[in-house]
């Protein structure tokens, strides 16, 4: 067979050890690189097998660090979501409250309303019971009369709301959706810190855990979206309120500035006072009663 080299590509001899045209060397007789043995086959000895066993039980096992470090990386994308449903939220119209929801923040409402009735005519009935102290009471029978009809209307009215608030204690319901959506959630983080507990004992299989804890975090997301909704609502109606204790704040400023310009008199004025400061109290309570049920 003819040699050639490998620089020029001139014929050269079998026994050419340079070329007779470029001159380079032909590199005979160097070995060549010896390829690398396949390593044998090592067979499992008993001790091998053991390792093996121990590692295929060690990798089945999640550590408490990987654990955790998933709870974080899952704790993080439920954040996101809330914020992302919250900034969404921002955009949109406000969700309008159940009417179930409404129809349990008024019995809230008018049982606090009646709490403030009570004390109000609480405290007119002290007011005339010291009247009745008074030496007219005893020889004055038109003074006697007056009071004594005062004394028993004002008890009727105090019966009355009495009667009213027991009607309404039985259409409440105890607690309110806002803490009952808050325990749920308690219930569903007690879950989880229970699960994750158990699963770092290794009393609960990987697949398991993966799969409750997914479904326990569902459940609080989708309860704190409920809550966000419900709270979003009840909030603007407290800012409603406002408004209208704001525009009852300026209506009694009028009415004193009236009597100052002596449009009115003086008993009329203190009458519109009352009934002012009365309906402010009102409000104030409600305000007070829907900033309890949102916490």
């Amino acid at each position: 067979m003819p040699k050639f080299c490998p620089y020029c590509g001139n014929p050269v001899k079998q026994t050419d050890k340079f070329c007779i045209i470029c001159g380079k060397p032909m590199l005979t007789g160097i070995p060549g690189i010896p390829k690398p043995e396949k390593a044998p086959e090592i067979k499992d000895t008993k001790k091998e097998k053991e390792k093996k066993e121990t590692k295929g039980k060690l990798d089945e096992l999640i550590s408490d660090e990987e654990i955790e470090k998933e709870e974080r990386l899952e704790e993080k994308s439920i954040e996101k979501q809330l914020k992302k449903w919250k900034k969404g939220k921002e955009k949109k119209e406000v969700k309008p409250l159940p009417e179930e929801v409404k129809e349990q923040i008024v019995f809230y409402i008018e049982y606090n309303d009646i709490q403030l009735n009570k004390k109000v005519l609480t405290e007119k009935l002290d007011e005339i019971l010291k009247s009745t102290k008074d030496s007219r009471y005893e020889w004055d029978n038109s003074f006697k009369k007056e009071l004594n009809i005062k004394l028993e209307a004002v008890k009727a009215f105090i019966e009355e709301l009495k009667q009213n608030e027991k009607v309404i204690k039985q259409k409440m319901e105890e607690p309110f959706l806002v803490q009952k959506i808050n325990i749920n959630i308690e219930s569903k983080i007690f879950h989880l810190e229970n699960l994750t507990r158990e699963h770092k004992l290794h009393k609960i299989d990987r697949e398991t855990f993966e799969k409750l804890r997914e479904k326990y975090k569902q459940e609080k997301t989708d309860l704190e979206i409920e809550k966000e909704d419900l709270v979003v609502g009840m909030k603007l109606w407290i800012q409603e309120l406002k408004l209208e204790k704001a525009e009852l704040a300026s209506e009694r400023k009028l009415n004193k500035g009236r009597f100052s310009a002596k449009e009115i008199s003086e008993e009329e004025y203190k009458e519109n006072d009352k009934n002012f400061d009365l309906k402010l109290k009102k409000i104030t309570a409600k305000v007070d009663t829907l900033e309890e049920l949102t916490k």
